[in-house]
């Protein structure tokens, strides 16, 4: 039961994070000045808004499954950090190489 609670909860943000960006490229997309620090805005939000969503998701679940929300939460915390790195950098690497816009707007 914790391993599929677990795994699905991580899931779940994995794939909500996905959509949020998919649901945001066009954020990424600069065409003044102005529009860098809205952009810097909007993914700080989005960044640490789903971070914030994930401890407190994680550490209820703990508390709900063992009574170790710390650890659940830090679980979740870490898991979906790491997730978002190497979406954003598998992204740009395929941006470089001719696979733009999938989860942002990479320049070169």
């Amino acid at each position: 039961m914790q391993l599929l609670v677990a795994l699905g909860g991580i899931v779940l943000l994995a794939g909500v994070y996905l959509l949020l960006m998919r649901l945001t490229i066009d954020v990424s997309r600069l065409e003044r000045k102005s529009d860098a620090s809205m952009r810097d805005l909007v993914y700080l939000g989005l960044h640490t808004g789903l971070l914030a969503v994930a401890a407190v998701l994680g550490f209820a679940a703990g508390k709900w499954l063992n009574g170790m929300g710390v650890g659940y939460g830090l679980l979740f915390l870490v898991v979906l950090l790491v997730w978002m790195l190497a979406a954003q950098l598998g992204a740009y690497g395929l941006a470089c190489h001719g696979h733009n816009d999938l989860i942002r707007h990479w320049t070169c």
